[in-house]
């Protein structure tokens, strides 16, 4: 019972909590029926790939740019060491973006070489049964276009998967300069000089 004199309890808990709750119960269903969507697509297409490909870039912020993923398209100028242009490009499963800028020299090689190993699996089949034109991308012949390769249709979700990296680490031998070597002093003096470089500099011009 209540102490003193206080109110007495009367709360109204009575806040429709069920109309906020949701709930997951379709879970296995829609994971079946998005396996039988691709499935239909992959026959619907076939012999095309089910999925794009995509570049490899790296992510974002310092905490995640030191992992590779995959990006939305290739840059403009990817496409133009490739030797492809991007209007071609996105008919044969490739694709752009135009508004990624290269960053750096060792991404933009890397995609490069990517895209030519592209280039290189491709089995293109001519618009017209024996008509094998030549472009951007030759048309595969009469050879590549009845062999085994031909019948085989790419379904994963990456074209070509991500390079591996290794992680193994470098055991080096600790020698005597390593030792003496005082990283957080050389650290601290690299701030010091940083905050009152200019200072001094100016410093030293009066002084002269």
């Amino acid at each position: 019972m209540v102490k003193h004199n206080n109110a007495l309890p009367n709360v109204h808990l009575r806040k429709h909590w069920g109309k906020f709750v949701r709930t997951w119960f379709d879970q296995p269903a829609k994971k079946a029926k998005r396996y039988s969507n691709r499935k239909a697509k992959a026959e619907r297409i076939f012999p095309r790939p089910l999925k794009n490909l995509r570049p490899i870039v790296s992510g974002q912020t310092n905490k995640h740019n030191g992992k590779l993923r995959y990006g939305k398209g290739f840059t403009l100028e990817e496409l133009k060491r490739a030797g492809l242009t991007p209007t071609f490009a996105r008919t044969v499963g490739i694709s752009t973006d135009h508004r990624r800028v290269n960053a750096n020299k060792e991404a933009l090689e890397r995609n490069v070489a990517r895209l030519e190993e592209y280039k290189k699996k491709l089995i293109l089949f001519p618009l017209k049964e024996g008509q094998h034109k030549k472009g951007q991308i030759n048309d595969a012949t009469a050879e590549q276009v009845k062999s085994e390769a031909a019948k085989v249709q790419t379904t994963s979700r990456n074209i070509i998967d991500l390079p591996k990296s290794d992680k193994s680490a470098e055991f080096v031998t600790l020698t005597e300069e390593m030792k003496k070597h005082r990283a957080f002093q050389q650290i601290r003096q690299a701030q010091i000089s940083q905050k009152y470089g200019r200072k001094r500099h100016k410093k030293a011009m009066y002084a002269e």
